[in-house]
């Protein structure tokens, strides 16, 4: 991951960070939003989706992904959504992919035997909506209290570890970085020393206390922001896309945890 062709500089870049498309809307529904019945593209959707409450005006990323989050506290779940689109004359959503994900539970999908809710499933192979961005209010909030989800910019392995249940990756070198794989930053390592920004910063300390896996394959190793522009709020980061890259992937920064962790 720090020397492959595909490595672009060996670092986590923020992924939505200075115009970057790229970062994951997240949308809080209540008991005044709309319910839908969302049209999924996969065999035995989550059955959730029969009957989502989804805000008025939400919008999909602007990328291919077209991936979204939404959570819903009241019904106690949150739910990721790819290739997320409204349809305004019909007033219908359909996707490709969808998955629930309760918030009392541990987060785990099913599949891996060790979930504590029956009910965490769908498409995406073990991710979890609630962690596949930096979102912003935490951030504001200065602290981030769980793992967070990497794309691997190098082709991961076709081979998944947990908390994974599945690989979109396709490589076959033995070097390649199996999904589910999780790093840290060492607990040595002075985060305040560094100059990051305030907000990168805030980041990084989630990165040294909980670690990210990685849960996809993508163009360069990123970790998502969440898309504040999309929501209609304006552009609320004030960091670079490579703000993390004081702390290049290399052994003198990051822990590879066993794999299975």
């Amino acid at each position: 991951m720090s020397t492959a062709e595909e490595a672009a500089g060996g670092c986590v870049r923020l992924a939505g960070a200075q115009d970057s498309p790229w970062g994951q809307p997240v949308y809080w529904a209540s008991s005044d939003d709309p319910s839908y019945q969302v049209t999924v593209g996969k065999d035995d959707p989550p059955p959730e989706l029969q009957d989502l409450r989804i805000p008025d005006g939400a919008l999909a990323a602007d990328n291919n992904d077209a991936s979204m989050s939404l959570f819903d506290v009241d019904r106690g779940y949150v739910v990721a959504l790819t290739d997320a689109e409204f349809d305004a004359d019909s007033r219908t959503w359909r996707a490709s992919g969808a998955t629930v994900t309760y918030l009392d539970s541990n987060g785990l999908d099913v599949r891996t035997g060790q979930s504590t809710d029956e009910r965490n499933r769908g498409s995406h192979r073990g991710n979890n909506a609630a962690v596949m961005m930096a979102r912003f209010d935490e951030v504001s909030a200065g602290r981030i209290e769980h793992v967070l989800k990497v794309a691997s910019g190098p082709d991961p392995s076709s081979r998944a570890v947990f908390p994974m249940v599945g690989s979109d990756g396709d490589s076959s070198d033995p070097a390649a970085p199996p999904q589910g794989l999780r790093f840290r930053i060492k607990p040595s390592v002075d985060l305040e020393s560094l100059g990051l920004p305030p907000q990168a910063l805030v980041i990084a300390r989630a990165l040294q206390e909980y670690g990210f896996y990685i849960g996809d394959s993508g163009g360069v190793t990123a970790l998502k922001l969440e898309d504040t522009r999309i929501q209609g709020r304006g552009e609320l980061w004030d960091l670079p896309a490579d703000a993390l890259c004081e702390l290049p992937l290399s052994p003198r920064y990051w822990d590879v945890l066993p794999e299975g962790y």
